[in-house]
């Protein structure tokens, strides 16, 4: 019983510990990314989303180590929006206007027989 008991406080204690920590760290604005790498699994997909306002403008460039579709899209009640059409590139640069409150994603499938490792920058400047 009395092993039971520590073993309880030391959970507790661990996601105590561990819960303080991740609400202490502060999630950068996909606005201020920069040199940002991830691998992308055969078949899987990579997003980067964030809530910008009307008249922002978002600019990005990237580079994939093998062709990728990137799209940048934003979903509305009644279908999916595309701010840029998707194509199939292993670099990019660009940018666009943000004309509604939905929430903008940036996206990357890798359909390559092999991962993919995709490096990303993003900026953001702020509308009138």
């Amino acid at each position: 019983m009395k092993k039971r008991v520590i073993l309880l406080v030391i959970i507790a204690a661990a996601a105590l510990l561990i819960g303080g920590c991740g609400s202490k760290e502060q999630k950068a604005a996909h606005g201020d990314i920069k040199g940002h790498s991830i691998d992308i699994a055969t078949g899987d997909f990579f997003e980067a989303c964030d809530k910008w306002k009307p008249g922002d403008k978002v600019s990005f460039n990237f580079t994939s180590t093998a062709p990728v579709m990137f799209n940048v899209h934003y979903h509305t009640k009644m279908d999916k929006k595309y701010a840029i059409e998707q194509t199939l590139v292993d670099t990019f640069e660009g940018s666009f206007i943000v004309q509604t409150d939905d929430i903008h994603c940036c996206m990357w499938v890798n359909n390559n027989p092999n991962f993919v490792t995709l490096t990303y920058d993003m900026s953001l400047e702020r509308g009138e």
